[in-house]
């Protein structure tokens, strides 16, 4: 009797053991693998990750930008997360990289994007590091939308991948050579930091100077510089109206700085590269940049149907106002899934046969692309589309 009920409880407790096992079989399986759900209907529905690449700069001198970009992004991914195509449902996974601002170190970035798999890429945050990115992920077929490269000629390389949520620096640099002309200026200095960003939209700056009837004087820097005393020895002795620096904001603080100790006494001004608040920091104190007017290569916020709610969002998020580009970079993640919606897939090809045709409501308004794959304003626009801020206490103001 002992024997056989001894039986009886191995035999029960072996069967509670399987039992136990092909719950934990079914309760904590892989978590790469997919898993399926029955929705109220009864229909069975499979889950899956897809992985977004985020190529920013997160170190290095436009670390700001990139904080803002990255932080824009997860806000989109938490957003989009759950949309659907064909009884699949996805959430996005952000694979973030970080070039550290330095287009020798972008094609690296890209490779180990390709490399991680991912199905498209947010990115990069700068015109040069897109611009030396851009053939991998086009050689391997990956769509590649930047909230912020806004070179002009980006988007007439031959990158069929590549889309745009910034508007062109041809309009932006138009923007400010105009904008300096209304303000009187009959002498203008225009100084580039020798990057693709900062050279082409000082190109434009001095057609419009030109066409404008101004004389203009034309200065390089280098990025990373800390001196330069040459330059400002040039522009004293050219006795300028006006100061227009196209690079980036770290160079500008110190420049400007240098300028003002030198008794240059001048309109500072830039395009977006330099709107930081980092700028009055970075130029020994707000007072050397007090005054100071830049243009953005983007849509004003007063006139983005979400930014305020955006806005909102990302400051309960992170404690902080949503910095440069950071709508845009949202809205090209929105862009990418309302395209893999549009498409019915995940598939790169198809994904960017059909960035070209998707109608996206986001934060910015209603955008499309063009042909070439730029941000495509209804009616088209001219430069009034370019808002205009100016530096005072150390925040950036919009003015109009």
């Amino acid at each position: 009797m002992w024997q056989g009920n001894t039986r009886k409880i191995l035999a029960l407790v072996l069967a509670l053991s399987l039992a136990i096992s092909m719950f934990g079989l079914v309760g904590c399986g892989d978590d790469d693998a997919d898993s399926e759900e029955t929705d109220s209907t009864g229909t069975e529905s499979t889950m899956e990750t897809i992985k977004i690449g985020v190529h920013t700069s997160l170190t290095g001198g436009l670390a700001d930008y990139g904080f803002a970009a990255a932080e824009g992004l997860k806000l989109a991914a938490e957003d989009f997360s759950g949309f659907e195509i064909d009884g699949v449902t996805y959430e996005i996974e952000l694979i973030i990289k970080d070039d550290k601002g330095e287009p020798a170190e972008s094609p690296v970035v890209a490779q180990q994007l390709v490399d991680e798999g991912v199905v498209a890429v947010i990115g990069a945050l700068t015109s040069g590091n897109t611009n030396a990115a851009a053939p991998i992920y086009q050689t391997a077929g990956i769509p590649l939308v930047s909230g912020s490269a806004t070179r002009p000629d980006l988007t007439e390389l031959g990158f069929e991948n590549f889309f745009r949520t910034c508007l062109r620096d041809d309009l932006q640099g138009q923007a400010i050579g105009e904008w300096a002309i209304e303000l009187g200026s009959e002498k203008v200095v225009v100084m580039d930091d020798r990057g693709d960003y900062s050279v082409a939209l000082g190109d434009e700056v001095i057609k419009a100077l030109e066409a404008g009837g101004a004389e203009v004087l034309r200065q390089e820097g280098q990025e990373g510089d800390v001196d330069f005393s040459a330059q400002v020895n040039n522009i004293k002795a050219f006795a300028p109206d006006a100061v227009i620096f196209t690079g980036y904001h770290r160079e500008a603080g110190l420049l400007f700085k240098q300028l003002t100790e030198a008794g240059v006494e001048a309109q500072f001004m830039g395009g977006d590269g330099i709107k930081s608040n980092d700028i009055g920091d970075e130029a020994g104190g707000a007072a050397n940049v007090e005054g100071t007017l830049s243009t953005f290569g983007g849509f004003a916020q007063e006139n983005m149907p979400g930014y305020t709610a955006f806005a909102d969002a990302f400051m309960e998020a992170t404690g902080k106002d949503a910095g440069p580009y950071a709508e845009n970079n949202y809205d090209a993640l929105g862009a990418v899934v309302a395209a893999m919606e549009l498409a019915g897939s995940t598939d790169g090809a198809d994904i960017i046969s059909s960035l070209s045709e998707i109608n996206y409501d986001g934060v910015q308004g209603a955008l499309t692309f063009d042909s070439m794959g730029d941000v495509a304003v209804p009616g088209g626009g001219g430069t009034e589309l370019i808002p205009r801020f100016e530096y005072k206490s150390g925040v950036w103001e919009f003015m109009n």
